[in-house]
């Protein structure tokens, strides 16, 4: 099992023509404690009709992400109980995240998770691949309908959920594209 969470965050061009579509997840997700080095999180997965709770605990990883826009921590998951989920949210120390996950396999075995957000995040929509190693990640190539690459840090969910609207509206702004409201309506139609 790997704990250790690499990943890269991108914006969304367009949809591929064809687009496999291997699974949609509504996901909340809502953060119960926050430090420079550890983050602790819940989230209610629904995937076909069907709940699932995760616990979620993430560390700094070993890399400076300021120079390759690269996220990378180890992380810990634990599946929950609703009723255990349900104590724990009343502890939420910012805004819940609302978003629709949709999962495209793409090539040497990685998938992409588009990640369309609602409520005070509508309008976001970014794209992120998850790494098996760290020189995967340096030689990966992305594929044309993936836009420019997004500083993982600063467009983390647990930085967005901390966000004031102003600052929300500055954000959409850097990763907002002229499709962006055709895919976001794609993909809630899925």
């Amino acid at each position: 099992m790997n704990l250790k969470e690499i990943e890269k965050k991108y914006t969304v061009k367009y949809l591929p023509k064809n687009m496999k579509v291997e699974k949609i997840q509504e996901i909340e997700q809502i953060y119960l404690y926050k430090d420079k080095n550890t983050t602790i999180r819940i989230r209610k997965i629904n995937e076909c009709n069907c709940n699932k709770y995760i616990y979620t605990v993430k560390t700094k990883g070993d890399i400076e992400q300021n120079t390759e826009l690269m996220a990378n921590r180890y992380e810990i998951e634990s599946e929950i109980s609703k009723k255990y989920f349900e104590e724990l949210e009343n502890k939420k120390i910012n805004n819940k995240i609302i978003k629709r996950r949709v999962v495209v396999p793409i090539k040497n075995n990685l998938k992409v998770e588009i990640d369309v957000y609602y409520e005070r995040l509508k309008g976001f929509l970014t794209a992120e691949v998850e790494f098996p190693t760290e020189e995967d990640a340096r030689n990966f190539n992305k594929p044309d309908w993936l836009g420019k690459q997004l500083d993982s840090k600063k467009f983390s969910n647990g930085r967005l959920a901390k966000m004031t609207d102003e600052e929300l509206t500055i954000k959409l702004k850097e990763i907002e594209n002229k499709e962006s409201k055709e895919i976001i309506k794609t993909l809630n139609n899925l």
